[in-house]
């Protein structure tokens, strides 16, 4: 019997065996390395803990959530999984605000989607920790709840000023919360990879980037799916892309998906891609500006009422 607290519930034997076995192999390689010598997994003190802190902040916003929403009740990350370092003395604050989402019979094909973004979520967040090591920073207070999503689906544009949005209210209100989620941490992983130095955490930072990106395409090929019975969820999508897109300055982070014309051809982005076919990208700065939900320089709001620790924590002021 698996360990709970070290690998997600595989009783509903939706995930893929591959994407598991994928990350511990991972995981596997870095306490090899670690143990070679002097390309050690612990970064500590390095110019690559400030970026990979970083990330590790977003993965525990992004990993509760959907563990949360897939397996409901008691499966966010365990108090070893959130703590600073590796010792007892600097608790995190448990994350119990998201809520598991029903997925009716019709929906199974995207359950077993988003549970295995949620399964590789947990992989991804261990392997941090690992790279950390010492340096892994304590998660502070996270706000997944209807009323914060509520606030930013306003803010957008996507519902009505009066109007309330629950992400667990359905399979597609999960996926649409998700996508905006998902699509933060892809461009912020993918803006992260040249801060890197150590050739063991660059090379499993660009796979983790990959992943990421892979994760967004999936969640927005669920709701292209959705809106043949649901057209308002390209809308909702494309709204949210574009307050993302303005609230973090200048520059293209973000793309929406209703389809467009590109030389006479109509196309749909399901990827978040440039014209040159590569992913885009956000600072972390950027990032915060859409997860505190403000276009001002600060250091909490949004998701992170309490704010983020680490070095980097300041959203940019645009």
């Amino acid at each position: 019997m698996k360990d709970f607290e070290t690998m997600p519930d595989e009783r509903s034997g939706l995930s893929g065996a591959g994407r598991r076995e994928f990350f511990a192999a991972m995981l596997a390689g870095v306490a090899l390395a670690g143990a070679a010598g002097s390309a050690s997994a612990q970064v500590s003190a390095s110019v690559d803990t400030a970026p990979l802190q970083f990330a590790l902040n977003l993965h525990y916003l992004s990993t509760n959530m959907l563990q949360l929403a897939i397996y409901g009740k008691d499966r966010q990350l365990p108090a070893q999984f959130i703590r600073g370092g590796e010792t007892v003395d600097q608790p995190g604050v448990s994350a119990t605000s998201a809520k598991q989402v029903a997925f009716p019979e019709d929906a199974r094909d995207i359950q077993a989607r988003i549970q295995e973004i949620a399964d590789s979520l947990w992989y991804r967040t261990l392997l941090l920790r690992s790279l950390l090591r010492a340096d892994s920073p304590a998660q502070k207070q996270i706000d997944m709840t209807a009323e914060r999503f509520t606030a930013m689906f306003r803010l957008a544009g996507a519902i009505g000023p009066s109007e309330s949005f629950d992400p667990y209210a359905s399979p597609v209100d999960l996926a649409l919360a998700a996508e905006t989620i998902l699509a933060v941490q892809a461009t912020a992983l993918n803006g992260l990879v040249s801060q890197y130095t150590n050739s063991i955490v660059k090379a499993a930072m660009v796979s983790m980037a990959a992943t990421a990106a892979t994760d967004v395409t999936t969640v927005r090929t669920i709701l292209m799916a959705a809106s043949t019975s649901r057209p308002a969820v390209l809308t909702m999508v494309d709204r949210l892309a574009a307050w993302r897109n303005g609230i973090d300055g200048a520059g293209i982070t973000d793309r929406g998906m209703s389809p467009v014309t590109v030389n006479g051809t109509m196309t749909t982005r399901f990827s978040l891609t440039d014209d040159d076919g590569l992913h885009l990208s956000r600072t972390p700065a950027q990032a915060l500006n859409v997860l505190f939900m403000t276009s001002a320089a600060t250091t909490q709001g949004g998701f992170f009422p309490t704010g983020i620790n680490g070095s980097i924590k300041t959203s940019a002021a645009n």
